[in-house]
């Protein structure tokens, strides 16, 4: 059929409504919706430091996870046009809200454009990019960001490919540009989103091949230009994003996670209670949470597509013999759906009772094969190729199915007579009403979306502004998954280990003082010492206990039962059943007993708000040169005589650098190490001896091992040689007299080995001597 190519005002003006539409659905309407909030916070923490670079093409965060730059695991392709957005003075909501809108206008353009390329008319392509962009499988993803933008943009990324296989190369102009549009939309996927990468590379491999085998009249062209510049482009977007990234590739997953979030297909013909509008409105749809299901909600929210499957295969039947490129949209969706099973069959598969009472709900995502129907057989995919191995959320390659599957129905509609053309628009206008949500839930979600942003600035953010000075280091303890920091440290303005996302914060750790790596997940009275090594050790000038929730609160401020958000009950009730997610108050109550020693220690200054206490030195003895009287201070709490095990408070003081992890009854040094003596004051007027109690590792008779003690202050010449030939406790006397506040001393072990050199057993471990126990002892 032959349309005309005249645009009129009527036309635009329809454009303009059904992309507001578009927008309003995904929550992206700036200054007025947020799509999303944890995601957002998470995402303009990156934007907001970038913001705060001299350089515009700075693509790093140097306020969090310090010490080293942090880049962004995923999103870049968003992150970076936020920033540029907030260097204008837009607040980071409506900056992120901005950008998303701008990319699903691209994706919805894209979406026309490509049914254009189709031959369909004008009103056609719109509708057909209007039902794409309002598809489940795009809008129920907001709450992860660039996955979502990502599906969104596959238009995008496959009408650059359509194009290089269908295009004649006689005009070098337009072989330049549909060269150049390849090599960037493979840049511009690699730095969205990984999952739809990964999506692109393969959907794009298999029409591709498809098209060499098929195509004859092209194939000299598609051999010679296309397979060349496809593998090229994707090779040189892997190396910039593995160079950005330092890395080649991220931790591959296990299979039980695969599996927990493989697609169940239930999930895709039955629509979830809560989601879609028109299912609800009928009573056609079912209840499902994570109390029965493996997985989270976003395995059975975005997944509905017997609509889209029913249309797409009637359209493939009609345009198989129409169309050559037609089986190979069908492969791709075949394989979108297959890789999205993961690694075993599951068809309304549920936890057993057994399970859900012993690991209720997120205790029990992750699923076990004994609990499947049968293996797919895809296992060895997930768990040996890279880019694969790292797509944990199996269910995610459904938006590559539901693409191809949309792409099927929009090349069969544009080849339709016009006596059928209105039964079609029928079919189109019912997979739209079946695809939407509930629109004024979803006019509340993002009102309410934008507000809860704005109460972090206006109770968080200007609280921590009275609280922090500019370019203090902070650490949040105890740390974790802390979404929140990677908005507060740049909007602040403060340096801070801490970071959010699973990814960067495994970059993070691996270049962080040894002391952190304690202050995990819980800070109770038995690592207060630990945490005040941090102030002592001038890693931080602050530490900061929050008593709001540094993942969840992200997501709803500042907890479920005091948030101003208009929630469904089936929501609130989902939100409230989650570990560790109590609002203030009841953190405040349950860090009490430690806020209570930290404040009895007269060397620190604890200040306590609504939603967090902070923690620093007192001022007269901090920096450098109260350094003294610092130690002398800490020293003055320590009370002798120390069992070194795992309730030894004072350990992290006391045991400075070179040992390993507290044990039952003792702790093994290093080759070298460090121990820091208190003095007590009655010391000054009787002398006294500290004893210590340790053995040698390896020492016996036919190995002897020298242990040198010394002095670790120049002004006190005082060393020690023992030599040890077996393995019974050793003691030593260290004078502490003739000093005031503390001893220093360095242990060195001349020949320390481990187990594993020695005697063969697993542990690595250099060990050098065994301290079990200090006492205070007259000469």
């Amino acid at each position: 059929m032959i349309y005309s190519n005249k645009l009129n005002i009527k036309f635009i003006f329809i454009v303009v409504l059904t992309s507001a539409f578009v927008l309003f659905v995904n929550g992206a309407v700036p200054f007025l919706m947020l799509p999303t909030l944890g995601q957002a916070v998470w995402t303009t923490g990156f934007s907001q430091s970038m913001a705060n670079n001299a350089s515009i093409f700075d693509f790093y965060s140097r306020d969090f996870g310090i010490p080293t730059p942090a880049a962004i695991s995923f999103g870049l392709a968003g992150a970076w046009p936020a920033s540029l957005m907030i260097r204008t003075g837009l607040h980071a909501a409506d900056a992120y809200s901005a950008m998303v809108a701008i990319w699903l206008c691209l994706a919805m353009f894209s979406a026309y454009k490509i049914t254009r390329f189709l031959e369909a008319s004008r009103p056609i392509a719109l509708a057909g990019a209007v039902i794409w962009m309002t598809m489940p499988i795009i809008w129920a993803h907001v709450g992860y960001s660039m996955v979502s933008l990502g599906i969104a943009l596959l238009p995008f990324y496959f009408l650059s490919l359509l194009r290089l296989i269908l295009i004649k190369y006689d005009k070098l102009t337009t072989t330049v540009r549909s060269t150049a549009l390849y090599v960037f939309s493979t840049i511009i996927a690699v730095f969205m989103d990984g999952y739809t990468f990964m999506m692109f590379a393969t959907g794009s491999s298999i029409l591709l091949t498809y098209a060499i085998l098929t195509k004859s009249d092209a194939r000299k062209n598609l051999l010679k230009v296309v397979l060349p510049l496809h593998l090229f482009s994707f090779t040189l977007a892997y190396i910039i994003f593995s160079l950005y990234i330092s890395r080649l590739n991220y931790d591959a997953h296990e299979l039980n996670f695969f599996r927990g979030w493989g697609l169940d297909l239930s999930f895709l013909i039955i629509p979830s209670k809560g989601v879609l509008w028109l299912p609800d409105l009928f009573g056609i749809s079912i209840k499902r949470s994570n109390e029965l299901f493996f997985g989270d909600s976003s395995v059975w929210i975005t997944t509905f597509a017997l609509p889209t499957l029913i249309l797409g295969m009637f359209a493939w039947l009609r345009t198989r013999s129409k169309s050559k490129l037609s089986t190979g949209i069908l492969l791709i969706s075949i394989f979108g759906f297959y890789m999205a099973l993961g690694p075993s069959i599951k068809i309304n598969s549920t936890k057993p009772e057994t399970l859900q009472q012993s690991h209720p709900r997120e205790k029990s995502v992750l699923m076990a094969s004994k609990y499947s129907i049968a293996p797919t057989g895809n296992s060895w995919i997930s768990e040996k190729l890279p880019g694969f191995n790292v797509m944990r959320a199996s269910y995610r390659w459904s938006a590559l199915g539901i693409f191809a599957l949309w792409l099927l129905i929009m090349i069969w509609i544009s080849k339709v007579d016009r006596k059928n053309l209105i039964i079609w628009i029928g079919l189109l206008t019912v997979l739209f009403l079946l695809n939407l949500p509930d629109l004024e839930q979803k006019w509340h979600n993002g009102i309410d979306n934008r507000r809860m942003f704005q109460q972090i600035d206006d109770e968080l953010v200007s609280e921590l502004n009275q609280k922090i000075r500019p370019r203090e280091t902070v650490v949040f303890l105890p740390f974790g998954n802390d979404f929140i920091v990677n908005y507060l440290a740049p909007k602040v303005g403060f340096k801070t280990f801490n970071i959010g996302g699973d990814k960067n914060l495994a970059v993070a750790q691996s270049k962080w003082p040894r002391e952190f790596f304690s202050l995990y997940s819980d800070v109770g009275a038995g690592k207060i010492m630990l945490s005040n090594k941090l102030l002592v050790g001038d890693l931080a000038d602050v530490v900061i206990f929050p008593y709001f929730n540094m993942l969840s609160s992200t997501y709803l401020w500042p907890c479920a039962e005091k948030t101003t958000a208009r929630l469904t009950e089936e929501r609130l009730d989902v939100l409230i059943k989650i570990t560790g997610f109590i609002c203030p108050l009841e953190q405040k109550a349950a860090l009490q007993p430690v806020i209570t020693t930290l404040r009895a220690l007269p060397y620190l200054e604890v200040d306590e708000t609504v939603l967090f206490a902070t923690v620093r030195l007192r001022p007269e003895l901090s920096g450098q040169s109260n350094k003294l009287a610092l130690l002398n201070s800490i020293a003055e709490n320590i009370q002798y005589p120390f069992s070194i095990n795992g309730k030894f408070m004072a350990a992290p003081i006391v045991l400075q650098d070179g040992w390993h992890d507290l044990e039952a009854n003792l702790v093994w040094s290093k080759a070298n190490s460090n121990l820091f003596l208190p003095i007590p004051k009655s010391c000054n007027i009787s002398k006294c001896n500290a004893r210590l109690y340790f053995g040698v590792f390896g020492a016996h008779l036919g190995r002897t091992v020298d242990v040198f003690f010394n002095s670790a202050d120049p002004m006190w010449q005082w060393s020690q040689k023992v030599t040890a030939n077996s393995g019974h406790s050793i003691t030593l006397d260290v004078p502490l007299s003739g000093a005031i506040g503390f001893r220093q001393i360095s242990i060195s072990v001349s020949n320390a080995t481990s187990p594993n050199l020695l005697t063969g057993s697993p542990d690595g471990r250099t060990l050098g001597i065994s301290l079990q126990r200090i006492e205070l002892v007259a000469p």
